[in-house]
Protein backbone atom coordinates (compact mmCIF):
# COMPACT_ATOMS: atom_id res chain seq x y z
CA UNK A 1 0.00 0.00 0.00
CA UNK A 2 1.39 3.68 -0.70
CA UNK A 3 0.21 6.71 1.12
CA UNK A 4 1.22 10.24 -0.15
CA UNK A 5 3.23 12.22 2.27
CA UNK A 6 -0.05 14.63 2.45
CA UNK A 7 -2.30 11.44 3.19
CA UNK A 8 0.11 10.23 6.26
CA UNK A 9 0.31 13.76 7.23
CA UNK A 10 -3.20 13.57 7.47
CA UNK A 11 -3.97 10.28 8.62
CA UNK A 12 -1.57 11.29 12.05
CA UNK A 13 -3.24 14.35 12.28
CA UNK A 14 -7.06 12.32 12.96
CA UNK A 15 -5.10 10.23 15.26
CA UNK A 16 -4.48 12.85 17.57
CA UNK A 17 -8.04 13.70 16.85
CA UNK A 18 -9.93 10.72 17.56
CA UNK A 19 -7.66 10.04 20.47
CA UNK A 20 -8.72 13.20 21.57
CA UNK A 21 -12.66 13.00 21.11
CA UNK A 22 -11.89 8.94 22.88
CA UNK A 23 -10.76 10.66 26.14
CA UNK A 24 -13.49 13.47 25.94
CA UNK A 25 -16.31 11.01 25.56
CA UNK A 26 -14.82 8.84 27.69
CA UNK A 27 -14.46 12.21 30.55
CA UNK A 28 -17.59 13.40 29.43
CA UNK A 29 -16.27 16.42 28.19
CA UNK A 30 -18.51 18.43 25.60
CA UNK A 31 -16.25 20.77 23.84
CA UNK A 32 -12.16 20.30 22.52
CA UNK A 33 -11.22 23.60 23.98
CA UNK A 34 -8.51 22.15 26.37
CA UNK A 35 -7.23 19.71 23.71
CA UNK A 36 -7.27 22.69 21.33
CA UNK A 37 -5.04 24.17 23.45
CA UNK A 38 -2.90 21.46 25.23
CA UNK A 39 -1.94 20.10 21.69
CA UNK A 40 -0.47 23.28 19.67
CA UNK A 41 2.85 24.63 18.81
CA UNK A 42 5.48 22.35 19.31
CA UNK A 43 3.60 19.37 21.42
CA UNK A 44 1.60 18.96 18.60
CA UNK A 45 4.36 19.05 16.01
CA UNK A 46 5.74 16.25 18.27
CA UNK A 47 2.41 14.67 18.65
CA UNK A 48 1.97 14.45 14.34
CA UNK A 49 5.71 13.85 13.98
CA UNK A 50 5.73 10.14 16.21
CA UNK A 51 1.98 9.20 14.19
CA UNK A 52 3.99 9.94 11.11
CA UNK A 53 6.88 7.77 11.86
CA UNK A 54 4.28 4.82 13.54
CA UNK A 55 2.09 5.35 9.86
CA UNK A 56 5.14 4.52 7.85
CA UNK A 57 6.82 1.86 10.51
CA UNK A 58 3.14 -0.11 9.69
CA UNK A 59 3.35 0.57 5.88
CA UNK A 60 7.15 -0.36 5.79
CA UNK A 61 6.10 -4.12 7.76
CA UNK A 62 2.88 -4.02 5.55
CA UNK A 63 4.93 -3.50 2.16
CA UNK A 64 7.16 -6.42 3.30
CA UNK A 65 4.54 -8.96 4.62
CA UNK A 66 2.98 -8.58 1.12
CA UNK A 67 5.81 -9.08 -0.90
CA UNK A 68 6.79 -12.14 1.56
CA UNK A 69 3.36 -13.56 1.36
CA UNK A 70 3.44 -13.37 -2.48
Amino acid sequence: MKMTHQQIKELAENALHEGCRHIQDALGVKTGDTAGLFFCGEVEDTIHTLFRHYIETELMIKTYDDEVTL
